[in-house]
């Protein structure tokens, strides 16, 4: 097992690695200085981006598409177990995506203020959950926790994830996680 690529995206899945425990290599590959796009790279991922996962003779670009690998095939503890549950981990896996990654962090990118009502909207989903539960998908930390907090730790979100009542206990129990540790402790300085 490879995993290519230094900083970005490439933590969460080296933060997924680590949850997992499965022996694995970290490749450096540098998006931000052009090094994934040099033609030996490109052969392995025509994406031209990191992260990527090579297991065995399956390439996977995406860091969610990733993760979800990972947790499907080495699902304990981070997997569920019925076709119920996942239908609800891909929702959560969705809406990480869409309502936190995309439209706010386009915004950070732009340098534009993060939209402070929209982004309270997106959450209202999670405080809601976490009403319930201690995770995301019950009293189990899973990869949608893991994937949600790592979106969280991003400097643009990191108020609200530890002044909100209801996310803050949920933030620090997913944040202070060894695994995560371990991963960023192999991320360039």
């Amino acid at each position: 097992m490879k995993l290519y690529g230094t900083g970005g995206r490439v933590y969460r899945c080296l933060w997924m690695l680590e949850e997992v425990g499965i022996q694995y290599e970290q490749v450096p590959v540098d998006w931000s200085t052009g090094e994934s796009y040099e033609l030996e790279y490109l052969e392995l991922n025509p994406n031209g981006k990191v992260p990527l996962l090579a297991d065995g003779d399956l390439l996977l670009f995406e860091s969610l598409a990733i993760n979800y690998h990972l947790a499907r095939h080495y699902p304990e503890p981070l997997w569920v177990n019925n076709r119920r549950d996942e239908s609800i981990a891909m929702q959560w896996l969705a809406w990480g995506m869409g309502e936190l990654e995309g439209p706010h962090d386009a915004a950070n990118r732009n340098k534009a203020r993060i939209d402070a009502t929209r982004l309270n909207v997106s959450l209202n989903a999670l405080r809601q959950t976490l009403a319930k539960h201690n995770f995301m998908l019950g009293d189990t930390f899973s990869v949608v926790d893991l994937n949600t907090a790592c979106l969280l730790l991003r400097p643009q979100y990191r108020k609200v994830a530890t002044d909100d009542d209801r996310i803050a206990p949920w933030f620090s129990a997913c944040t202070t996680r060894p695994a995560l540790t371990r991963a960023m402790e192999k991320q360039p300085k």
